[in-house]
C-alpha cells in the first residue's frame, strides 16, 4: 500500500514538473469547493486529486476554499474567488489567493482586472483583488521581489509589509506595516486550512519576532482600496484612559519659602525683645542690671575716641566691667 502511494505521488510530481506552473493539482477542497464554467454554459464541480482546467473560469463557492500544488508552489484560493489558469500566469477576477513558494528562483505571474504583477523569490504571501482593480499584497514569510513590468518599477516585500499595486500601470502605492500575528490568526487562507508543523513553526517565529521588534500592538487596520489613489485605514477601538479628578486641597504645592514680614528678633526669641538699662546696685557699683540699656554704654564708650572700648560679646553682657 505504501509503495502504491509513493508511486502515485512520484507520478503526480513528475507530471507537474513536466507541465509547468500552469498545471495545478487539487489537493484540498473545503466547503462546497469550486466549479468550473464550461463552454456550453454549464458548470462542473471540481474533484479532488484532479488537475484544474486551463483557460476556463473557476469560481470558489462562498465559505469554501481550494488548495492546489504546482511545480515548486502551493496555492490557496479563498472564498468567492474567481480565476483562470493561463499557460504561464494566473488571472484573478475577484477574491484572494495565498502563494507559498519553495524555491528562490520561482516566478509567479499574476494578472488582475487593472494590474499585473510578477513575484520572484521564496516564502509566503497573500494577494487580494481590490475594488479599484489593483492588488493588495501582504508579506508573511521569506522575501519576494515584486515587479510591475508595464510601469518599469520593482520593490521588495518582507514579512509584515503591505503594498498596494495601483491600477492602470501606475506602479506601487505607499508601503504599510501590519501586524503579522493578527493576520495569521484571522486569515482564512492561513488558519482555515491544515498546515504542516514546519509551516506553523515558521509562522509562530515570525510573529514573535515582529512583536519583539515593535513592542506594541497596531492601532489600525488597512481596509479596501475603492479608488485609484486611496485606500482605507480603519482605526481599531482603543479604550480611553480614565480621568481621575483630585481635590484642590490634596494637590501638593511646591511654593518657595517667603520671609515673614516681622522683626527678626521677634521670630528668633518668640517674644518681643527687651532692652537692658545700666543702674548701680547697692554694694556693687558698676553692676549691670537686667533692666539696663546697652545703648547708653555704647554711647559712653564711643564718646571718648582716644580710648575706644570694643563692644562686648553676648557672653560678657552679664559680667562686671573691668
Amino acid at each position: 500500500m505504501k509503495g502504491v502511494l509513493f508511486s502515485t505521488i512520484l507520478f503526480f510530481s513528475c507530471s507537474i514538473h513536466l507541465r509547468g506552473q500552469a498545471s495545478h493539482l487539487l489537493l484540498t477542497s473545503q466547503g462546497e469547493g469550486a466549479q468550473v464554467s464550461l463552454k456550453d454554459g454549464e458548470n462542473e464541480r471540481l474533484k479532488r486529486a484532479s488537475y484544474l482546467p486551463k483557460n476556463q473560469l473557476i469560481s470558489v463557492r462562498p465559505r469554501s476554499g481550494l488548495e492546489t500544488l504546482a511545480a515548486g508552489f502551493q496555492f490557496r484560493f479563498g472564498s468567492e474567488t474567481r480565476f483562470e489558469l493561463e499557460e504561464d500566469s494566473i488571472r484573478l477576477h475577484a477574491g484572494s489567493i495565498m502563494i507559498q513558494s519553495r524555491k528562490i528562483e520561482n516566478v509567479s505571474n499574476l494578472k488582475g482586472p487593472e494590474a499585473a504583477l510578477k513575484l520572484f523569490g521564496s516564502g509566503c504571501c497573500m494577494l487580494e483583488v481590490e475594488t479599484n482593480g489593483g492588488f493588495k499584497v501582504i508579506g508573511i514569510l521569506g522575501r519576494f521581489r515584486m515587479e510591475v513590468s508595464s510601469a518599469g518599477v520593482s520593490q521588495d516585500l518582507m514579512p509584515g509589509e503591505l503594498v498596494f499595486v495601483m491600477p492602470g500601470d501606475r506602479g506601487f502605492g505607499e508601503k504599510v506595516n501590519i501586524n503579522v500575528g493578527k493576520i495569521i490568526e484571522t486569515s482564512y487562507l492561513i488558519s482555515g486550512f491544515s498546515n504542516a508543523s514546519s509551516f506553523r513553526q515558521s509562522l509562530a517565529t515570525i510573529s514573535a519576532a515582529q512583536e519583539n521588534s515593535i513592542g506594541k500592538t497596531f492601532a489600525a487596520e488597512v481596509g479596501d482600496a475603492k479608488s485609484p489613489d486611496r485606500f482605507e485605514v480603519l482605526p481599531t477601538a482603543v479604550p480611553k484612559p480614565e480621568i481621575v479628578e483630585i481635590a484642590p486641597d490634596k494637590v501638593s504645592s511646591s511654593e518657595s519659602y517667603e520671609v515673614p514680614e516681622v522683626d527678626p528678633l521677634l521670630e528668633l526669641l518668640g517674644r518681643s525683645p527687651k532692652r537692658m538699662t545700666k543702674s548701680p546696685m547697692p554694694g556693687s557699683p558698676g553692676t549691670i542690671s537686667p533692666n539696663s540699656q546697652v545703648e547708653s554704654s555704647v554711647k559712653e564708650d564711643s564718646s571718648n575716641p582716644s580710648n575706644p572700648k570694643p563692644r562686648p560679646f553676648p557672653s560678657r553682657l552679664l559680667r562686671l566691667e573691668e
